[in-house]
């Protein structure tokens, strides 16, 4: 590639030099031509090594009417060998249109673009203009306080737009903005302003805003739009502007759709109702001098990237040549620092790791396993459906304990594998097993749903490993008479099935199988201790509304398709009869049928290990439709409670009592109470329909005892 570049340059620089007058130009301190009525405003940059050499404002003018030329002067290289000052000099953005965005490398080494003023009414305003997919770098740049730019739509600090589909990402990296950017219109960052169709992926990495950010709306500090290419990344950046355009998803510092990588972003200019950067367990009064933030901004990284002199610099800089910094003192076996015990400092005066806390075979710290520990079977738990088995909260509205799988790096116990009919998600997890963490999304920083605060129940109540196979898409229905997300449904009738396959093949079912199986045949068959699948956890049904009377029959063969596949896949014929737990729709979600809700009841009295749980009545949010943070934990609790009740987590005091369901509040019917009678189970979940003979029940979600 840099064979090819250096040609592509060497040959433009000779058609240059034929082009050029013969009389030298005169050019003052900032590179612009005194001569009158010259014919070259700008002074040439100076190549050398395949790269531009640029060290005044007229250099930079130069390179970039270079770049809006097109042709093969988009791959251009340049670097910057000073602070260059844009006093009274106009800047035309490099990659100035659509037709000539720029995809070449460009290197600030560090230093500052001064008093550079960018205001107008037009679209697509940044010091870059716009950037193609196919390997352009931009790295290393800071485009100081003393800037400032304007404009309407895509507008951005470093750079405006992105834009095209071509070979490697767009990087961008190391780059810091200070200045003010402000947008009449969306799409307004102070990395990036928005990328537009076709989205190419852009890793935006170790960056930070400083400035203020104002858009009419759905802006951004990082990044006032990504786009929905999956393959893009933003990781480890901070932010300590102030932001005027918040979308209504409350993403501060990234706006993106489809699944990107969203990471490691801290935000110090904090509003409550913010999703994204939150972090609130510092163990310093302030993370950005102590040297806290740079510690956590360094994690995971294969350099030395983030430095920062203890005591002399304000806040941490991607750049430079401060030293390291290091976490000193004590920390608990998983490296997390221990208030009062851990410090930061520039000199590795050494860490000492507490022993790891062993019970049951495992960590309760790391989550690490005790040698030498024989250990039981491991429990594997199924979670499918759509919408809300899916997740739509942001994490940081939900408990601090599932804020913490983000912050920490993962789940100690849980294990899983998430697919959802996408093949970025079927490629990330299908048939791979890792801790549980919230998955990213368009909707927030990341989301979670009821499942992950069931996870977390069934950690604290087992302390030990366990696995969970999950398989949800937002607005799929089984009925293929139905409107589906991605035209994925979870029909399972025979003949539809032996002619569908998984994602492109419109079969949930068909992948959720695939999924199971190589999770088994790649992981949980090469347990020493063996596994056992333990239940399918369910929330479905909205979807399905306009084929309501079919709901029955259709959710009735899709049970019967997962127990028989799953019982021929394992050769143990006790799946056939697997305990299916599924959770209603909120009566007043404005997706609610009654007639599913009854189809769902009657499976139950027809099926002794289907089991329902009542949700109709876990708090929604603002659409009506999803639960919110409260539902979500409300949801979990109940499911947990099932889990419980039905002996799964293998409670061994028969004389407990099991946590009750959380009340549903005056006034409101159960939909375990039938006719004005509370419905009655034994401890194998079936329905006692007769006179209780003495001995052991469950009823109105409470263990009791009859003599």
């Amino acid at each position: 590639m840099m064979h090819r570049l250096s040609s592509i340059i060497v040959s433009l620089t000779c058609l240059l030099a034929l082009s050029l007058p013969a009389l030298a130009h005169n050019y003052n301190a900032q590179g612009i031509c005194t001569d009158a009525g010259c014919s070259d405003p700008y002074q040439p940059a100076t190549l050398e090594d395949g790269w531009y050499l640029l060290s005044n404002a007229g250099n930079v003018e130069w390179f970039s009417a270079q770049v809006n030329q097109g042709g093969n002067n988009i791959f251009l290289w340049g670097k910057m060998t000073c602070d260059i000052d844009f006093t009274g000099i106009t800047h035309t953005p490099i990659g100035v249109s659509d037709a000539t965005k720029f995809n070449g490398k460009f290197d600030g080494q560090g230093y500052r673009i001064l008093n550079l003023k960018l205001r107008t009414t037009k679209d697509l305003q940044g010091f870059f203009g716009g950037l193609r997919g196919g390997g352009t770098t931009i790295s290393n740049l800071i485009l100081d306080k003393s800037c400032a730019i304007n404009g309407k739509q895509r507008v951005g600090g470093i750079a405006a737009f992105a834009q095209t589909i071509t070979g490697d990402p767009i990087v961008i990296e190391n780059c810091i903005n200070e200045a003010n950017i402000t947008g009449t219109s969306t799409a307004v960052g102070g990395i990036l302003g928005g990328s537009m169709s076709p989205h190419p992926a852009i890793h935006i990495r170790n960056c930070i805003n400083r400035g203020v950010i104002r858009g009419s709306g759905e802006s951004a500090t990082i990044a006032g739009w990504l786009g929905d290419n999956n393959g893009s990344v933003v990781e480890n950046c901070y932010n300590t502007g102030r932001l005027m355009g918040l979308d209504g998803d409350k993403r501060n510092m990234v706006r993106h759709g489809g699944s990107s990588v969203i990471r490691n972003l801290y935000d110090f200019y904090t509003n409550s109702t913010y999703t994204q950067g939150i972090k609130k367990d510092w163990t310093t009064a302030s993370p950005l001098s102590s040297g806290e933030l740079c510690y956590f901004l360094s994690q995971g990284q294969s350099g030395d990237v983030w430095r920062q002199a203890i005591g002399q610099d304000e806040a941490p800089l991607p750049f430079g040549n401060a030293p390291k910094v290091f976490l000193c003192g004590k920390a608990y076996c998983d490296g997390t620092q221990i208030p009062g015990e851990s410090f930061f400092s520039n000199t590795d005066e050494g860490i000492v790791l507490l022993e790891h806390q062993y019970e049951k075979g495992h960590c309760i710290v790391c989550g690490s396993l005790q040698p030498d520990y024989v250990f039981p079977p491991r429990k594997v738990f199924l979670m499918a459906g759509q919408s809300n088995a899916d997740g739509r909260s942001a994490v940081s509205t939900m408990p601090q304990y599932i804020q913490d799988y983000v912050n920490k790096g993962g789940s100690k116990f849980c294990y899983w594998s998430y697919a959802n009919g996408t093949e970025a998600a079927w490629q990330m997890f299908g048939g791979k097993m890792q801790p549980y963490m919230p998955y990213t999304d368009n909707n927030t920083t990341s989301r979670c749903g009821f499942d992950g605060v069931v996870y977390h129940l069934i950690e604290e109540a087992l302390m030990e490993r366990f696995y969970v196979i999950k398989e949800s898409r937002g607005g799929t229905a089984i009925d293929t008479r139905c409107t589906s997300s991605g035209d994925l449904w979870w029909y399972a009738a025979p003949d539809w099935l032996a002619s569908a396959a998984p994602r492109s093949g419109h079969s949930l079912a068909l992948e959720f199988t695939e999924n199971i199986g190589l999770c088994i045949d790649n992981v949980l068959s090469q347990l020493e201790e063996g596994y056992k699948i333990q239940c399918i956890m369910w929330h479905q049904g909205e979807s399905d509304r306009t084929q309501a009377t079919s709901y029955h029959d259709n959710l009735r063969q899709l049970v019967a398709y997962l127990r028989s596949w799953l019982a021929e896949k394992t050769g143990d014929e006790s799946y056939a009869t697997l305990p299916f737990i599924a959770g209603t729709v909120n009566r007043k979600s404005t997706q609610y049928n009654a007639q599913v809700e009854q189809a769902v009841l009657q499976l139950a009295t027809e099926d002794a290990n289907f089991h329902v749980v009542d949700m109709s009545d876990c708090k929604l949010g603002s659409d009506n439709l999803h639960f919110d943070a409260t539902g979500e934990v409300d949801a979990a609790q109940r499911m947990f409670s099932k889990l419980t009740e039905l002996g799964l987590l293998d409670e061994e005091d028969p004389t407990g009592v099991v946590s009750p369901v959380p009340s549903k509040g005056e006034g409101k019917q159960s939909l375990d109470v039938v006719n004005g009678r509370e419905e009655c189970y034994d401890l194998s979940g079936r329905k006692v329909v007769k006179g209780k003979q003495p001995g052991f029940y469950i009823q109105n979600n409470r263990k009791v005892l009859v003599q």
